[in-house]
């Protein structure tokens, strides 16, 4: 008997502890869209850093990177993995609303413009019907892909589709080419279907996701985002110490085969915070400034707008 109410005052202390450490973490709602390049943020979910961080985190998937910046900036959202692009466009038409705290990776090569058996060529676009999401950054890579072809805009014909709807209309042959994303490149390159025309490989830093917070958030969470980075920075590292591993907890959360996110994991570079800090200080910095000349020009946001404060290399110091 003794002995039982002993085993009984042990579970009651155990489950006591286990409900103070619960009740320690603390809430923090982060937006995301299912891509490769937050494996980090798949695999710091998967091996607890966050709770050992003292977060609870609470993810809401999106189906684009910007969708969530306006909940963002609402405060429906603490922290939101978008894309540099996404944030210029939205922080342009709201001064001083957001912040890119920090790069979580960039593409170099899982995005590119497709072209089917006869696109070969960046040349070989010319007087081609191209699905692209028009005013965003995925237009910044064709237009690139257009200039190493000596071609303009003017020479294509342009349909506006996001990504996923850009890969299943060539797949489909309802257009000539398509600027898509992995998985997709993988599946129609790999079966013969398309050509990888033009890739993010040559263009570095277009295409970049990075961790977003509002103006609000940072005065409300800035220490539970601070930790929020450390323990995305403990995953990255998990990640090149441990790909195999890491692939099959990416894999399992994207719903795709884990040998299949080893070769997507290929054609990005993920980026620890050091790395982030000297990007933002550096080449990213010169692409944001690329990026918003691209909206002035397409009337996207005033030709008064800056990126200037949306950058903050030194948040996580």
């Amino acid at each position: 008997m003794k002995h039982t109410m002993k085993a009984i005052a042990a579970l009651l202390v155990a489950a006591l502890t286990g409900s103070a450490h619960a009740a320690e973490t603390k809430p923090l709602k982060v937006g995301y869209n299912n891509w490769v390049g937050f494996i980090a943020f798949f695999v710091a979910q998967d091996k607890g850093y966050f709770k050992q961080a003292g977060l609870d985190v609470q993810p809401k998937v999106f189906s684009a990177p910007g969708e969530g910046l306006v909940p963002l900036i609402s405060g429906d959202l603490d922290i939101h993995l978008s894309t540099v692009d996404a944030a210029i466009l939205r922080s342009a038409n709201a001064p001083g609303s957001l912040k890119v705290v920090a790069l979580v990776d960039t593409s170099a090569g899982a995005d590119a413009v497709l072209g089917g058996p006869a696109v070969k060529t960046p040349a070989d676009l010319k007087g081609k019907k191209i699905a692209v999401t028009l005013g965003e950054c995925n237009e910044v890579l064709l237009q690139k892909a257009l200039q190493a072809g000596g071609l303009t805009e003017k020479d294509v014909t342009l349909v506006n589709m996001d990504p996923d709807a850009a890969g299943t209309a060539l797949k489909a042959g309802n257009v000539e080419a398509a600027v898509t994303w992995e998985p997709w490149i993988s599946q129609l390159v790999g079966a013969g279907n398309a050509n990888a025309v033009f890739t993010s490989k040559q263009a570095p830093n277009v295409l970049t996701d990075c961790v977003v917070i509002s103006a609000q958030g940072e005065k409300a969470k800035k220490a539970e985002i601070a930790a929020f980075l450390a323990a995305m920075n403990k995953a990255t590292e998990f990640v090149k110490a441990h790909p195999d591993e890491a692939a099959a907890i990416a894999g399992k959360a994207l719903e795709v085969p884990a040998e299949d996110i080893k070769g997507m994991l290929g054609k990005v570079t993920l980026y620890d915070l050091a790395t982030s800090s000297a990007q933002m200080k550096g080449e990213a910095a010169k692409s944001a400034d690329e990026l918003l000349l691209f909206f002035k020009n397409k009337g996207s946001v005033d030709k008064d707008a800056t990126v200037a404060g949306l950058l903050a290399p030194d948040f996580a110091k």
